[in-house]
């Protein structure tokens, strides 16, 4: 990734939405697909001429060496049709490329380097590329009809992959706010224009795709094109048709001329630059007059740029695309945040009809609910860059006005607690590269001075908790590709020497935990792609020697768990797209015989319960805000 050493352009005046007036702090380079030299390269767009040494940041095509291409890939790389910049988590950077025809090239490249991380040579004219952040590849094929998601996480040159079927199918772009992939094509069935989003779910290994139908647009005009984030407002998209380019507005699914001059049939191209400017690549057979590439009819030599008004040309260049060259997904990437909102189940099983909001800081990323035995509750949240934040309701079912920071520790990413019968609270918090503390406030409400580090493991990345009727504390740690663990706090207060395995599987996404009033506690972890389930250990601390599945749906993202005064445990789970289920578990162990949707938000990011001493239920969502 490049930002320009210069001040970015002002937007001198012209009518562009909601965005900085000057660069913050530059403008990205702008990367052309070369269709006649078949490459890919890096300009400078403050460099007014883009056929001097000077404007030519950085290029790339495929090579056997030192590429580590074969000569038959590199032979398939001849339209360049799609090229994304991407961070990858691990760290590090890459490069995600399509080249279409008859039998094209998609593949992953390092950053700058361009050496082959996965390739494979496809039919179906390969449209557009997108790299997934588990290090997946999704592609569209035009005359192919298919959007698929291959397993590229899995080695350099995995063949695996899941299909959606899209008439024409023309873009992906990943969009981290609600963790879908956007596509624009035709519907298979009716030939009907649209946009649309797809949940990858599945594991890794074996992704599966789904529509997510409630994303569904049609588009207003026919010949979807380019599908591209908008860099100053995670819940718009550029796109692209026929006959026009467009700002959609995920949440009214509204469709925008795009502004400043950038409204234009045979659009194959469009983003924007942190300052604002437009750039974008039009087809030169459908300027008038006609532009000089003549090599097919969807070629350009010239990038285009709106508010300001600009061009950049390469001589003998064909561009099909032009990308700013921004690593991000989004504005940059949003995390995911949203508000808290609470709903109660009566003790006779009841839901209230509607969910109240209790924090309306939209900055939220996690949180979590315990029930002290005065019936009083207490709710924690993140705020990433703040700290966790504590909030009371009294028995009587009375707020408190305002929540109270009880640890300013803004790397924090995720929190559970727990409340022991001695009316204590027990708050643990993940600090990622720095392992797991817990936080104690006594019976009498009063805080400790500081956290007291009970894990010093730096890759822990999910934690929860429960306490027993016996005064113990027992907190599960998540470690990513090794398992899960859990460590005991005595009723005195002591800590076990340290953690013990109760969990060997490595696709571990999320962890909950309940103890019930027999003194057994019990577990629930989702696994990805392969549902929840639940592991007990007995009042005598011994563990079931497996885990049993709760839960088959291998979509689910988030748990919680509650243990009932009557012995019953209640586990909520969360669906993107679909909303929130609750399942029971009898006082004898057995579970009911299906989940029932008790939230139809579709956004939810995180869920947490806690009991209530008559019997009730009281469930926290954190939806999403995008």
């Amino acid at each position: 990734m490049k930002k320009l050493a210069t001040a970015a352009i002002m937007l001198a005046g012209l009518a562009v939405p909601a965005g900085p007036a000057t660069a913050a702090p530059g403008d990205y380079w702008v990367v052309g697909g070369d269709q006649a030299a078949r490459r890919l390269i890096a300009f400078d767009p403050a460099v007014a001429d883009w056929n001097s040494s000077a404007a030519v940041k950085w290029t790339w095509q495929p090579s056997v060496t030192p590429g580590g291409f074969t000569a038959d890939e590199v032979s398939a790389f001849g339209l360049i049709a799609d090229f994304k910049l991407r961070d990858r988590p691990a760290g590090g950077q890459s490069v995600v490329v399509a080249a279409g025809g008859t039998r094209g090239i998609a593949t992953i490249v390092s950053y700058p380097g361009g050496v082959r991380q996965w390739a494979q040579i496809l039919p179906g004219n390969l449209h557009a590329a997108e790299l997934l952040p588990d290090g997946n590849i999704a592609i569209a094929a035009s005359t192919g009809g298919w959007v698929r998601v291959y397993a590229a996480s899995q080695g350099p040159d995995a063949g695996a992959y899941a299909e959606f079927e899209l008439t024409d199918a023309h873009a992906a772009l990943w969009d981290p706010a609600i963790r879908r992939l956007w596509v624009i094509g035709q519907d298979a069935v009716s030939g009907e224009p649209i946009l649309t989003a797809l949940a990858v779910e599945g594991t890794p290994a074996q992704p599966v795709l789904r529509e997510d139908t409630q994303r569904r647009a049609a588009l207003p005009t026919g010949g979807g094109h380019d599908v591209y984030a908008y860099a100053h407002d995670a819940n718009k998209l550029w796109l692209s048709t026929g006959s026009a380019a467009y700002l959609y507005d995920k949440t009214t699914r509204t469709f925008d001329a795009a502004p400043g001059g950038a409204n234009r049939g045979a659009v194959k191209s469009i983003g924007n630059q942190p300052s604002g400017q437009i750039v974008q690549t039009r087809a030169d057979a459908a300027k008038v007059p006609a532009g000089a590439c003549t090599r097919n009819n969807w070629c350009t030599d010239t990038v285009d740029f709106f508010s300001p008004a600009a061009t950049r040309r390469r001589t003998g260049a064909a561009f099909y695309k032009a990308r700013v060259w921004s690593p991000y997904y989004s504005v940059p990437d949003r995390p995911l945040r949203g508000t808290v909102w609470g709903r109660t189940r009566g003790a006779s099983g009841a839901w209230e009809a509607s969910a109240a909001e209790i924090d309306g800081n939209g900055g939220i990323s996690d949180v979590a609910v315990a029930a002290l035995p005065d019936g009083s509750l207490h709710v924690l949240t993140v705020v990433p860059g703040s700290g966790i934040w504590d909030r009371g309701r009294s028995a009587a079912g009375v707020w408190d006005e305002h929540a109270v920071k009880i640890d300013d520790n803004g790397d924090v990413s995720d929190v559970a607690v727990a409340a022991l019968p001695d009316g204590s609270l027990h708050v643990q918090s993940v600090v990622p590269g720095a392992g797991v503390w817990d936080r104690t406030r006594n019976a009498a409400g009063v805080w400790a001075a500081a956290s007291v580090k009970i894990d010093s493991n730096a890759a822990v990345r999910a934690v929860s908790a429960a306490g027993l009727p016996d005064g113990t504390l027992n907190v599960q740690t998540v470690v990513p590709g090794a398992g899960v663990w859990n460590r005991t706090r005595n009723a005195a207060g002591t800590w076990a020497a340290g953690s013990v395995k109760i969990d060997s599987s490595t696709n571990v996404t999320a962890i909950s935990a309940a103890g019930l009033p027999d003194g057994t506690l019990q577990v629930q972890t989702v696994l990805r792609g392969a549902g929840v389930w639940n592991r007990t250990r007995n009042a005598a601390g011994t563990w079931a020697a497996a885990a049993a599945q709760v839960d088959a749906n291998g979509s689910v993202t988030a748990v919680s768990g509650a243990a009932l005064p009557d012995g019953t445990l209640q586990v909520q789970t969360v669906v993107p797209g679909s909303g929130v289920w609750n399942r029971g578990r009898n006082a004898a162990g057995a579970w009911d015989s299906g989940a029932v949707k008790i939230d139809g938000n579709g956004s939810v990011l995180a869920v947490s319960a806690a009991a209530l001493r008559d019997g009730g239920l009281h469930l926290l969502t954190l939806p999403d805000l995008a």
